[in-house]
Formats: structure tokens, C-alpha cells, sequence
């Protein structure tokens, strides 16, 4: 069916305001500020902008996508910019509690630059983890997650089982919903420990850095083989949970990348399968930590990290063509807000960032951060994102991590609408500013945009992603990955 010249004068003024990029193949990708998306061959593009197409099919899907204007569109645009910004009507929702800064590892990339197991004085008390508990709480959320993280946070198993009890009953009394994680290399774990986290619902995240070769080369662990300890923990928990009826539940396992071990991506995603997890992460190396100490060694180039990138991803999707179910965690954020016009818990990627308004971080010391990276700053001699310290009542506190002058400058250098080269760029809708990194490779908070590596590796990684989803083969498994 062809318009008419009214049809397309009516259709012209009805085109709701968008971004646009011309692909690699030719094609248009063009997108709204709720995340949708459309793909536009050369002709169709033309059209679309000129007010002249004549694809009536196409027509349909741009107005439900809010690409054009109607009588139901300001209720629509509302509903959805509603849903996908939703996390900015609570507080904090993420609260990583640092147990301790003890560690038996000296990972040639830590982040967190963990003291020596003799540091007891780095070990939280119980009464300043009953504080933080208590801090936590007078959030605005409904929903909480507390993650204990390190050093190695089972080094002070004593505070880890006060907390966890103590924040469940204080929610349970708050009609608050809370779940918790806790961050171990699982060299301290035993069938108590196992057992007692899940009893008490406590999620398990650990370090898989691949096969035996390369996870003990960069998780150095002196007293035993790391990698043995971690794959059979990794193994027994999900024995476990299977004799609880729980088949598809899985522990989850990062791996960090160096640049060593790049070009052994196959064998490190292959170590994976063999454990039967589910996710992976290609996760680029921050220079925090110890990790900034040994750069030399560890770094790679962006071009080094593309090619690895997309090599790394083609072959999860060959893997998933032969019936073996393997996704990988940053892209999954980036297709749940493509598929799903919602934005993930993945702080780094939002606008606003997350740091400071969506999470903090406790130090076992008491002092509050921005974030567990800028908790990592502090650990460095950059107290530049501290909140501030636990004061005498959780009221005061919270209140003081609220109005800090910190908090407002993240949310103002990471709100995309008033940063050049972001704001009327393709990926707007599902970018989101580093504030950590951008700090600390350029001085400054404020993310430039031609210069930022995480950005051109966000770019890199959508441009990926947009064009794999042209293949409805590749679509389908993509979408696999949030059925399951």
C-alpha cells in the first residue's frame, strides 16, 4: 500500500526524536532514548527521514517502539523512560561490606591491594559492622543486597555470620526484601562454611582465571594450589545444590584477562564448560590496585582487547550452536537493556552511574565510599570519593552519604544529557560513564569522550552485538540467555 502527499506531510511531523549510525554493512541502526531499536536497510532510511516510506509493516513496529508520535504516545514514552530509569526513585540497593582486607593471595592483579594475613587490625569489629547493618537500612529501598567482599572475606567468618542473621531479622521487622553474596577465592572454605551459607541463602561468587596454568600464574596463593581448591569448591557446591533440588543453580566465577593469556581465550572459556557454569565474564583490566604496579606486564592495547572480544564471542556462539548453554556477563547487561527496556544493576553502565546512588561500599574501618573502586582509590592513598565516616546514629550517617559533595559531583559527571559526545550519540541509551577510570587515567571526573577507553570499549562492544542480532540465529540465542 503506497501514501499519499498528506500521508506523508502527517508522517513527517509525527517522527519522534531519535539517534542514528550508518553500520559497517551499509544498514542504519537507529534508536530512541528507551532503549528500542531498529535495523534500516540504505532505502528504508531515506524514506523513513524523507517522510516518504512505504512499508507499512516497518510502520507498525516504529510506532510501537515509540518512534512515532500518536495519541498514545506521551502516556506510552512516559511508561517506558519510567521503567527503564526506575533505580533513581530508591537509595542505595547495593552495599558491599569489606570484612577484612586480610588475603592469602597475592593476585598479580588485585585490585583491592589486600594486606597480610598477620593485619588483624584490618578485620571489622562486630560493633562496627552492627553500625553498617543499621546504616544500611535506613535506605529508602525495598529492596536490599548486601555482598561481602575482602581481602578474603572468610578470613573474618565471625563478622560475615553476625551480619547476616542481624540484617535478616532487621528486614524481616522493615518489610524489607535483602539478599546476600560474598566474594571468595574459596581457599578457606569448608563443608561447615558450605553448608551454613546455604542454610542461610548466601550466594557464592569466586575467581576462575582458566586452566590450572594460567589461574595459578596470576593467583599467586604460596600454601597450596589455588586453582584445585577453587574448581573443587566450584564443583561441590553445585553437587550440592543438585541434592537440594536446586539442578540449575550455579555459583558464579569471574576470570580477569591479561595480557598474556589473550590469546588462550579458547582453553579459558573451555575450562568453564567443563565446570558446567553458565556465565563468563570478558571483562577488561582496571588499573587499580596492584594491578596498577605490574601494568607493564598485564596491560593490553584496545585493539589487543577488540580482537580478543570478538574472537572470545564467536566462539560462546559456536558453543551454543552445539547445544552447550555459555553467556557472557557484560553482554548480557547490554541485551537486557536492548531487549528489555530496563536498565541492568551493572553500575558502570548507567545514567547516572550507580556510584554513590545506587551503591557504596563499607570499609572494615567504618568509612563509607562511593563505590568498591573508590574504596580500592583509598586503599591507594586517594580518599578523593570518601562519603564519610560512620557518625553516631545511622541517621546521621545516611544523611551525610546522601548530601555529600561527592555524591552530587558523580551524579553530575555522569549524567550523559549534559555530556558532549554522548548525548546525541547512537549507543546513548545504553552507555554509561567509568567515573572510577576516567578519574584515575585522566585526572578527571568529567569523562571525555574521545579519549575514554571504557567508552570506545562500550562502542566496540555494542557495535558487536548490533550487528550479530541482524542474524535471527544469533538473536534467538541471545535471548536464550535471559529465559534461563
Amino acid at each position: 500500500m503506497s501514501l499519499t502527499a498528506t500521508d506523508i506531510e502527517s508522517f513527517s511531523s509525527q517522527v519522534a526524536p531519535f539517534y542514528f549510525k550508518k553500520q559497517s554493512n551499509n544498514k542504519y541502526l537507529i534508536t530512541n532514548e528507551f532503549g528500542y531499536y531498529l535495523h534500516f536497510s540504505e532505502s528504508e532510511f531515506y524514506d523513513f527521514i524523507s517522510g516518504k516510506i512505504t512499508i507499512w509493516e516497518k510502520y507498525d513496529e516504529l510506532e510501537k517502539k515509540l518512534f512515532i508520535k500518536n495519541d498514545r504516545y506521551l502516556d506510552r514514552a512516559i511508561i517506558a523512560y519510567n521503567q527503564k530509569n526506575s533505580f533513581l526513585a530508591y537509595g542505595p540497593t547495593l552495599h558491599m561490606i569489606v570484612t577484612t582486607l586480610r588475603c592469602n593471595h597475592k593476585c598479580r592483579y588485585c585490585h583491592a591491594a589486600v594486606a597480610p594475613m598477620s593485619a588483624k587490625n584490618m578485620d571489622m569489629t562486630k560493633e562496627t559492622a552492627r553500625k553498617v547493618v543499621d546504616t544500611i537500612f535506613y535506605t529508602s529501598s525495598p529492596g536490599l543486597t548486601i555482598e561481602f567482599q575482602g581481602g578474603e572475606s572468610l578470613v573474618n567468618w565471625e563478622v560475615v555470620q553476625f551480619i547476616v542473621p542481624y540484617a535478616r531479622e532487621k528486614a524481616h521487622f522493615l518489610q524489607k526484601h535483602i539478599t546476600f553474596s560474598l566474594v571468595s577465592n574459596l581457599s578457606l572454605m569448608d563443608e561447615e562454611k558450605m553448608h551454613w551459607l546455604l542454610d542461610n541463602g548466601v550466594d557464592v561468587c569466586t575467581s576462575l582465571d582458566g586452566g590450572k596454568e594460567t589461574h595459578n600464574w596470576q593467583r599467586v596463593w604460596n600454601d597450596g594450589d589455588s586453582y584445585e581448591k577453587v574448581t573443587y569448591w566450584i564443583q561441590r557446591w553445585t553437587e550440592e545444590m543438585r541434592k537440594r533440588g536446586a539442578n540449575n543453580y550455579k555459583m558464579w566465577a569471574l576470570a580477569t584477562w591479561t595480557k598474556p593469556w589473550l590469546a588462550n581465550y579458547r582453553n579459558i572459556i573451555d575450562s568453564y564448560i567443563s565446570l558446567w557454569l553458565n556465565t563468563i565474564g570478558l571483562r577488561w583490566l582496571n588499573p587499580y590496585g596492584f594491578a596498577a604496579a605490574e601494568k607493564a606486564t598485564l596491560e593490553y592495547s584496545l585493539d589487543e582487547y577488540f580482537e580478543f572480544y570478538k574472537n572470545s564471542m564467536d566462539y560462546i556462539l559456536e558453543k551454543n550452536k552445539q547445544w552447550i548453554f555459555l553467556r557472557e556477563m557484560l553482554s548480557v547487561v547490554y541485551l537486557n537493556k536492548i531487549f528489555n527496556n530496563t536498565d541492568s544493576g551493572y553500575m558502570d553502565v548507567r545514567s547516572p552511574s550507580g556510584v554513590a546512588i545506587w551503591w557504596v561500599a563499607y570499609n572494615y574501618d567504618g568509612k563509607v565510599y562511593a563505590s568498591d573502586e573508590s574504596r580500592m582509590l583509598g586503599r591507594m592513598g586517594m580518599d578523593d570519593f570518601l562519603l564519610t565516616p560512620l557518625l553516631a546514629t545511622w541517621e546521621e550517617t545516611y544523611k551525610a552519604m546522601a548530601n555529600s559533595p561527592v555524591t552530587k559531583m558523580c551524579v553530575q559527571a555522569s549524567t550523559l544529557d549534559g555530556l558532549p559526545g554522548y548525548v546525541d550519540h547512537v549507543y546513548k541509551p545504553y552507555l554509561g560513564v567509568d567515573l572510577m577510570y576516567a578519574f584515575t587515567q585522566h585526572g578527571n571526573l568529567f569523562s571525555n569522550f574521545s579519549k575514554d577507553d571504557k567508552t570506545r570499549i562500550q562502542i566496540s562492544m555494542l557495535d558487536y552485538l548490533f550487528e550479530k542480532l541482524e542474524d535471527p540465529e544469533n538473536e534467538k540465542i541471545f535471548r536464550s540467555w535471559f529465559e534461563k
